[in-house]
């Protein structure tokens, strides 16, 4: 898995080379996990509560990309408010914070699940988003990028108008219009 996927990941869901996700950006965030896990590793004196933050944080990026993405197909205005909750958690400055922040806000989640329409795709960038929420090593976060990756560059973004509507509505009388 690479820093680069992530930001793939990030730059699908928001349909931009540039997704206003980190400041610093996603790959340095991803990297910055990887060298905290290393350090670990090695003893090299990085705390239990960094590599949980720094952990965190990469997984609000994968959750922010799945739920970016859903809102797209979606397009429900109550589950932007799932994403804003996310997008402010990423403010915090430890993973405390973090839960604080998600906590507080919790009943928003429900939203993403309201006047969801049989849609397949939405089924499963949901089913990755709770996946994301459930993930605990970085191991597990590096296989829902690669499945989001694979899912979002599947997904017709812009679906062809049903024209089948259109036909039932009958057309404008012209003598009418020409009386107005």
């Amino acid at each position: 898995m690479s820093a680069r996927s992530f930001e793939l990941l990030l730059e699908t869901a928001f349909d931009s080379p540039k997704p206003p996700v980190f400041e610093e950006g996603a790959a340095t965030v991803y990297t910055e996990l990887e060298q905290a896990l290393r350090d670990a590793k090695f003893s090299k004196g990085i705390s239990r509560e960094q590599l949980s933050f720094k952990f965190e944080r990469l997984r609000l990026g994968v959750a922010i990309a799945f739920v970016k993405a859903f809102l797209r197909l979606a397009d429900n205005e109550k589950s932007k408010e799932v994403l804003e909750v996310l997008q402010d958690a990423l403010k915090a400055k430890n993973s405390r914070e973090i839960d604080k922040i998600v906590q507080k806000r919790i009943a928003a989640f429900d939203n993403l699940y309201h006047e969801i329409f049989v849609n397949p795709q939405r089924e499963e960038i949901l089913h990755l988003f709770e996946s994301t929420l459930d993930a605990g090593t970085k191991e597990e976060l590096d296989e829902l990028i690669m499945d989001g990756l694979e899912l979002l560059t599947e997904v017709d973004w812009n679906p062809p108008h049903d024209t089948e509507d259109d036909d039932d509505i009958e057309p404008f009388d012209e003598d009418f219009l020409k009386s107005l």
